[in-house]
């Protein structure tokens, strides 16, 4: 197991909002059901439930976090339960994918609601990296 200083962990999180920055467009964040995939490289099995964009900065680093926030809620196409979250820049890059789901829990993305119902909203609560 590698431990890394506060100083070095900053700069991680640093480097990953400067990756989601790039481009001229938004990062987004695509919120899906069922199980991700192993690898962020690997194309989702599941549709697509809801995009949700990001701010631009896509958030901030500060105390160990790097907290990202969105500009507008994002319109949902399909109803589903959203179980996981891919991360991509404004490259349509991907960056990450996460866990995903209502309230507080062990998932990276917080939602005010994960059962999501098409042409409603997602409103993302918090969405945390450490």
């Amino acid at each position: 197991m590698i431990a890394i200083t506060a100083a070095h962990n900053e700069a991680r999180l640093a480097g990953t909002l400067a990756f989601l920055d790039r481009g001229t467009e938004s990062a987004r964040v695509r919120l899906y059901g069922g199980s991700r995939p192993a690898s962020p490289d690997a194309v989702p099995t599941s549709s697509m439930l809801v995009e949700v964009r990001l701010t631009k900065p896509a958030g901030i680093v500060a105390n160990g976090q790097l907290s990202l926030t969105q500009e507008e809620d994002g319109l949902i196409a399909f109803s589903g339960t959203a179980t996981w979250a891919r991360f991509v820049n404004g490259e349509e890059a991907t960056a990450f994918d996460c866990d995903a789901g209502e309230g507080a829990g062990p998932w990276e993305v917080q939602l005010a609601s994960a059962q999501l119902y098409a042409g409603g909203d997602a409103k993302i609560i918090s969405a945390v990296l450490t």
